[in-house]
């Protein structure tokens, strides 16, 4: 099983950073999503059991923030200028419509509930289908959070802040993704099982400890500690923030305008192909004409996947940030 504190106690931003929090704990998520409340700041505490007993049952519960709060300063500082950056060297109209299109899929999914369920593409359980209708909500909800957050836009991420990202968009991404856990039954430790987990020290120093991570039904972890500033980070990602970082930076500097200006038609042209394909399954009335739109989608957005690894590759996209990434959301089945 993947190292259970690198996924979900430090968990960041890695690629897009994709992810209102509230003060209120417990399982009424869907009530602290809509209320779209800001968490308030969580005393950790200087133990490192204690301190990562914490930080993961804050975010079990739907606190999101906690993520932040728990990276020492220099990395908060590093997150912050890694994403201004990448405001300053992506372009702006590839990057907003990107974002745009993204929202419209939320609206999409939306209105066409029905036909989402109706269709025969793949084959589904009468349990699936149930699972998938009491998803769609908490489903559509995440991609609107995502499509109207600080980093849906390049001026947002030439402004972003950290500390507001995560009060806000990362506490309500991490809401309803407590909901889809619910009911994806996916494999591994679960928001619930977070909750439930037991951290115990093995040797602990004023600067460096080996941790005990037990989670139910998982045979136990050990996972080694240190202390940077006044947090305690996993050994492995203080050993090589410095470096990662640095490369991202790297990567981000030698993006080039003018390799991005002679792949900029192309790609622009696959978003406009991915907007009219929105627009046909928005307008779809029947099954038939939705299922036959849903098809059509498929080669734009394999050539927008083609074409953002091209620009991957030091010219257009930005390279992932040097941290672990939030556990995944669970898909509906």
């Amino acid at each position: 099983m993947p190292s259970l504190i690198k996924n979900a106690t430090l968990g960041l931003v890695a690629g897009a950073l994709t992810f209102s929090a509230c003060s209120k704990k417990g399982d009424d998520s869907e009530s602290k999503v809509e209320a779209g409340i800001e968490s308030s700041a969580v005393t950790i505490p200087d133990a490192p059991d204690a301190a990562m007993q914490t930080i993961l049952s804050e975010f079990a519960n739907g606190n999101g923030a906690i993520l932040w709060q728990a990276m020492p300063s220099v990395y908060q500082a590093d997150v912050n200028t890694m994403v201004q950056l990448a405001g300053s060297k992506l372009d702006a109209e590839i990057y907003d419509q990107s974002f745009a299109l993204i929202g419209r899929l939320g609206q999409v999914v939306d209105k066409q509930k029905a036909f989402i369920l109706g269709t025969e593409m793949g084959q589904r359980s009468a349990e699936d289908l149930a699972n998938l209708e009491a998803a769609l909500p908490a489903i559509v909800g995440w991609i609107e959070t995502l499509a109207a957050s600080d980093i849906a836009s390049i001026a947002g991420l030439q402004a972003f802040e950290g500390q507001a990202f995560f009060d806000t968009t990362v506490s309500k991404l991490t809401a309803y993704g407590i909901e889809l856990s619910k009911l994806a039954g996916q494999e591994g430790p679960s928001f619930e099982d977070l909750r439930s987990v037991g951290v115990s020290p093995v040797e602990v120093t004023e600067t460096e400890a080996t941790l005990q991570i037990t989670v139910p039904g998982e045979p136990a972890e050990t996972e080694k500690f240190v202390k940077v500033e006044n947090r305690w980070v996993p050994a492995e990602m203080a050993t090589q923030w410095t470096q990662g970082v640095t490369e991202v930076k790297a990567k981000l500097e030698a993006i080039s305008p003018e390799e991005i200006s002679a792949k900029k038609p192309q790609f622009m042209g696959v978003l406009t192909m991915i907007d009219g394909v929105l627009t046909q399954i928005e307008s779809a009335e029947t099954q038939a004409q939705f299922d036959q739109a849903v098809q059509g989608a498929m080669m734009p957005f394999m050539g927008l996947m083609m074409m953002s690894q091209g620009f991957g590759g030091g010219a257009g996209t930005p390279p992932p940030a040097p941290v672990a990434p939030l556990p995944a959301l669970p898909s509906a089945p």
